[in-house]
């Protein structure tokens, strides 16, 4: 495949940066980090410096007037994506954007609406491109353990930085464990089983009683018509776990540490215990990295030999997530004033 080579500008130096761009390019052919901005100029030019980037741009804008540059990586605080996405657009540049998309529909609806050119945009919801998802879907779809009654998923991570010095720790700018967590859950879902489809109750819960008042621990519900059952919880505070289970009629399935694939080429297991059978048995993938094959994969969209994936599932994710952290508020509200 004769593969051209595409110039990439990265708006912001935050750590996810090293591991979802920096590291994993290296396997990637096709692509090429041309620049990098930040709030401030010193900050960029110590980050090019350090990870050998050409240009170190003087600001935002300044990076997204340059020609040369085809993809812009939005590596920002949840608050921000919304406008920085725009503007990239708007500059006619496709668009690999941290996830969250945005923070609400409202925010959504203007990415939509500035995106005339009809560029490319992508959530980076890295998970999204390993094979592991497609097994699962493959085991609901073809009903070989019977049907599936319901999921538990927890997704608990101790942040390495101290959170009430950035934004996971302030809710206006998106913070908090849903907003930053719950979309992995979300996504899951709508891979797994569909989501909107016989949808009937949604809800939340949280005490919102980490710093600035965010919700240090999530719990979230969703039934379907059906009767099944989707559970979450998500926290910045309790012991790391990233799992997802499934119980099915006849076995129990998991997918026991999700986010290993994240931090290098490493394998994802699938355990499966059956109902009718003495031993566990293992579904297993070759060691691959999630930023890897996103970076791939949005390299072959950009370049046409690849449909994206339908801006329209962030779009379900965010209306999801606006009506279930709604629901945690009201929750916390009513059981505090009684």
């Amino acid at each position: 495949m004769d593969m051209r080579t595409i110039q990439i500008g990265v708006l912001g130096c935050a750590q996810i940066v090293e591991r979802a761009l920096i590291t994993p390019i290296s396997q990637v052919s096709g692509l090429l980090v041309h620049g990098i901005a930040s709030r401030g100029a010193d900050k960029a030019k110590q980050y090019a410096s350090h990870y050998h980037i050409p240009i170190a741009f003087e600001s935002y804008e300044e990076l997204l007037q340059c020609e040369d540059i085809e993809l812009v990586y939005i590596a920002l605080s949840n608050d921000l994506h919304k406008e920085w996405a725009v503007k990239a657009v708007q500059a006619n540049k496709h668009v690999l954007l941290e996830k969250p998309l945005c923070l609400n529909l409202k925010e959504y609806a203007a990415i939509e609406s500035a995106n005339v050119g009809g560029k490319h945009i992508l959530e980076a919801l890295m998970v999204q491109h390993h094979p592991w998802q497609h097994s699962l879907r493959a085991m609901v779809e073809d009903n070989r353990y019977g049907r599936l009654l319901r999921t538990e998923s927890a997704i608990c991570i101790v942040p390495r930085e101290d959170i009430s010095q950035n934004y996971r720790s302030m809710p206006e700018k998106g913070g908090g464990s849903f907003h930053d967590l719950g979309c992995y859950w979300l996504q899951f879902l709508q891979k797994t089983t569909g989501l909107s489809a016989r949808l009937n109750s949604f809800s939340g819960r949280s005490a919102f009683d980490g710093p600035n008042g965010c919700d240090m621990t999530f719990m979230a519900e969703m039934n379907r018509e059906d009767g099944f059952h989707a559970s979450l919880i998500t926290s910045f505070e309790r012991s790391y776990k990233a799992s997802h289970t499934l119980f099915f009629e006849k076995a129990k399935v998991t997918v026991p540490d999700f986010f290993r694939a994240s931090l290098g080429n490493y394998k994802i297991t699938i355990k499966i215990e059956r109902s009718d059978a003495v031993a566990l048995e293992k579904m297993e993938f070759e060691p691959q990295s999630y930023y890897v094959n996103q970076l791939a994969f949005f390299r072959d969209v950009v370049a046409g030999h690849k449909p994206n994936i339908a801006i329209s599932e962030s779009y379900e994710r965010i209306r999801l997530s606006q009506h279930i952290y709604q629901s945690a508020k009201e929750w916390r509200n009513a059981n505090v004033h009684h």
